[in-house]
């Protein structure tokens, strides 16, 4: 038996990237051949990818939805049954006027979504708000299927460079991490940020975790943005290395997003991991990812928000209480409970494919 598995990017340290390498051990593991193909295939990845004209007609298939890709074209000459695993595609409307590019991406991500449900047997989502979008769409056989995270990879030391003095001087430091994107909203971060530490404690910081490639004109509103509110104390890193996004999270005392679209939100259980308080704005998969190992917000009420902070950062009763349901969301997303989930879904399925 082969099943191999189809994608437009294999990344170095994606999450998608980083699932898809899991799924091929697993499928090697239970003694079904599997490759990789794609069309960029980052260096580092060069071991565990092919390019995807290489990709075989006639064996079943596993195809990453997440973006718009001529690999499509790939795809629809595979004769055998497929499988696509939709980790959601931004609405491009978030970036009108930011990135012509990223915007066309989605908008043709968007259109293949729509036009390729009969070429899939299995319909497979990353969190139930992306398997909804499946559904509608007209995709057959859905079910949720999280992405498969590595723990241990949190593990390694983080950078100690990062690690210094001004970030362990007392001072509170919040945190979000996510590519700088319209659709994460770091502006609204931003503003939250402005009440909390104009009216709720000075000695404060926020640090923006993320690459800010191909969005250079968010990056630059955001910089009028923080130079109009007059803040001193907000820091956008741009591009890490995997070791110093660890110091910062080791760094952080809370973890707040106000992002409105995300298909699952791999960020989230990072902080988590890094026991870290996480206040989030609900949208999308957030509060579905999130559950109740967080506090979630209706709205965007940037004095209220800061108020949250305050008061979670101040009460240990719910600082105990978010405790104990992080560790049980960390669980139900651990490696040994998805890999089960996408090992029992291959048992089930792998004679009708």
């Amino acid at each position: 038996m082969i099943i191999n598995q189809l994608l437009p990017t294999i990344s170095y340290g994606d999450a998608v990237s980083n699932s898809a390498v899991n799924i091929m051990k697993i499928l090697h593991d239970m003694g079904i051949e599997s490759s990789i193909y794609a069309q960029n295939i980052h260096p580092k990845m060069g071991k565990y990818a092919k390019h995807y004209k290489e990709c075989p007609k006639k064996d079943p298939l596993i195809y990453h939805l997440s973006t718009g890709s001529e690999v499509v074209s790939e795809l629809l000459t595979v004769r055998a049954k497929k499988i696509v695993y939709y980790h959601n595609i931004t609405p491009p409307h978030f970036f009108n006027g930011y990135s012509g590019v990223s915007r066309m991406l989605c908008e043709q991500g968007r259109n293949q979504l729509r036009e390729l449900s009969d070429q899939f047997t299995f319909s497979l989502a990353a969190s139930e708000y992306n398997r909804l979008e499946l559904e509608q769409n007209g995709y057959k056989n859905t079910q949720v299927m999280p992405i498969i995270i590595n723990y241990e990879d949190y593990d390694q030391a983080p950078d100690n460079t990062v690690l210094n003095d001004t970030l362990q001087d007392g001072w509170v430091n919040l945190i979000f991490v996510g590519r700088i994107a319209p659709n994460k909203k770091q502006e609204d971060v931003i503003k939250t940020f402005f009440y909390y530490k104009k009216y709720i404690n000075q000695k404060s910081r926020l640090f923006l975790v993320g690459s800010y490639q191909g969005m250079e004109r968010y990056y630059e509103e955001l910089l009028r943005l923080i130079k109009t509110l007059g803040l001193s104390d907000v820091h956008i890193t741009g591009h890490l290395p995997f070791n110093q996004i660890i110091a910062y999270y080791k760094s952080a005392d809370l973890f707040l997003s106000m992002s409105e679209h995300e298909g699952f939100g791999v960020p989230f259980v990072e902080a988590m991991k890094f026991d870290l308080p996480i206040i989030a704005f609900k949208s999308s998969a957030v509060g579905e990812t999130i559950s109740n190992a967080g506090l979630l917000t209706l709205d965007k009420d940037y004095i209220l928000t800061a108020e949250l902070i305050d008061y979670v950062l101040r009460d240990t009763h719910i600082q105990q209480r978010l405790k104990f349901n992080r560790a049980e969301r960390l669980n139900y997303y651990s490696k040994e409970n998805t890999s089960f989930s996408f090992r029992k879904f291959i048992e089930q399925t792998v004679d009708r494919l």
